[in-house]
């Protein structure tokens, strides 16, 4: 496997430098564009190293930043995840998509911040130098997303649209689509810089991220107890499966020790892994695929798969559990460098062996903001917590408060905690 460099250095960074020069970059003399005003827009683009990269990511707020890098470069493996599939998969299991993907969304928005101002000229030197080959002709500017067959995700289970979709069960996914929408409309990135918005994306995607794959294991966990225990009733089951009864990341006071919420992670996702590997070889087997959660609880307790009662006791199929946990533990976890703080993170180590929940600066602006329906709408205390509640996080009204006073967002309570109004800072309607 072969790694290419994309980032213009060398004779690549000559021909980038001219050609920002004749999409309009100049000096304040007219002279020639210095190799260092270049060498510096290319410096801007830099995102963050991953601990595991072979390189720096690409800060990728037009599209052709986007296309600086591609997974197998990024991880350095041929065989990286799908994370376009991944992610339509999350959006669509979300609610009702009107033939939208998340890839989609995203591409509205990078083409609006690349079809003006420097940044157009900043894309179309990229297209016209270290992109050129690799673009077909005529290919630039883009005009529409091409998602590969490989990203279009499968359809979700006949029980899904009625139980979950249509009942309006807030679940990581539904948040994820309902923020992702929220921020891909023109209200908000018409009004955010396109750096933060692409500051805000990454922060969404990483919470969606590692709230879906811990909303799964808690999903599958529960429904295999209900589905071994009989006595348990089935409505119950069904209910607790979908609406998880305890935090997905649980978040105590106390000592160092008490606060480190790993071991709650990696117990969680073991054991969620193990039930839905044994769930999913159970009801491959069924004659007919149940139209509801409630009928596929009674059909396997008909069945009555041993699978699923070993892999409640410990046992089961735990391929694969390794990089599950670091996949959470990734999208949550601040990625902290002395060049690249990350403002973005819910999850700190401390003392290098526990993790505590400790958001980053930014973390509470960007989930106060997808609690309000626009830049300038009225968001409340009560909004954000029921917000989180529906990602699975359950914070308490005095945590968001102490991140709220920490940002300076807190602007007025009149009513109450849950009433403390929250200042977004994009002014009022």
């Amino acid at each position: 496997m072969t790694i290419e460099q994309t980032m213009p250095r060398g004779l690549g960074l000559e021909d980038f430098r001219a050609s920002l020069q004749s999409n309009g970059w100049t000096t304040a003399t007219g002279g020639d564009l210095p190799r260092v005003v270049a060498e510096a827009a290319a410096d801007a683009m830099l995102g963050v190293k991953p601990p595991k990269g072979v390189g720096y990511a690409s800060s990728a707020i037009g599209l052709a930043g986007a296309l600086l890098q591609d997974p197998t470069g990024s991880l350095a493996t041929k065989n990286p995840p799908n994370f376009a599939n991944l992610l339509n998969t999350m959006y669509a299991l979300g609610g009702s998509a009107d033939g939208q993907t998340a890839a989609g969304r995203w591409f509205d928005v990078a083409r609006y911040y690349s079809a003006a101002g420097k940044l157009k000229d900043l894309e179309d030197a990229l297209a016209g130098t270290t992109l050129k080959r690799f673009l077909p002709e005529g290919a630039w500017p883009p005009t529409a997303p091409q998602v590969a067959k490989a990203s279009v995700p499968e359809p979700a289970p006949s029980w899904w649209q009625e139980d979950v979709i249509s009942a309006g069960v807030g679940t990581p996914f539904s948040w994820f689509h309902s923020s992702w929408n929220r921020l891909c409309t023109p209200a908000w990135y018409t009004i955010l810089p396109p750096r933060r918005w692409a500051g805000w994306a990454v922060c969404v995607l990483r919470n969606a991220i590692g709230f879906t794959f811990l909303w799964e294991a808690n999903f599958f966990l529960e429904l295999a107890r209900g589905i071994a225990d009989h006595e348990r009733d089935t409505a119950t089951v069904a209910r607790w499966a979908l609406n998880p009864t305890r935090p997905l990341v649980p978040y105590q006071r106390g000592g160092i020790a008490q606060m480190d919420v790993m071991p709650s992670i990696r117990r969680l996702l073991t054991q969620g892994l193990a039930c839905r590997k044994a769930i999913i070889e159970a009801a491959s087997e069924l004659s007919d695929e149940p139209n509801d959660l409630v009928s596929l609880v009674e059909t396997l307790r008909t069945a009555n798969p041993k699978s699923i009662k070993a892999a409640l006791g410990g046992g089961g199929d735990k391929g694969g559990l390794s990089n599950l946990i670091e996949t959470v533990r990734y999208s949550l976890l601040a990625r902290s460098a002395l060049d690249t703080p990350d403002h973005h993170a819910l999850l700190k180590v401390v003392s290098r062996n526990y993790t505590h929940v400790a958001p980053a600066p930014e973390w509470i602006v960007v989930m106060s903001a997808m609690a309000a329906t626009g830049p300038s709408d009225v968001v409340r205390l009560g909004d954000v917590q029921r917000s989180l509640e529906g990602v699975g996080f359950k914070p308490r009204i005095d945590f968001l408060l102490g991140e709220l006073e920490r940002a300076g967002l807190c602007a007025s309570a009149s009513d109450g905690d849950e009433g403390i109004e929250i200042n977004l800072g994009f002014g009022r309607k």
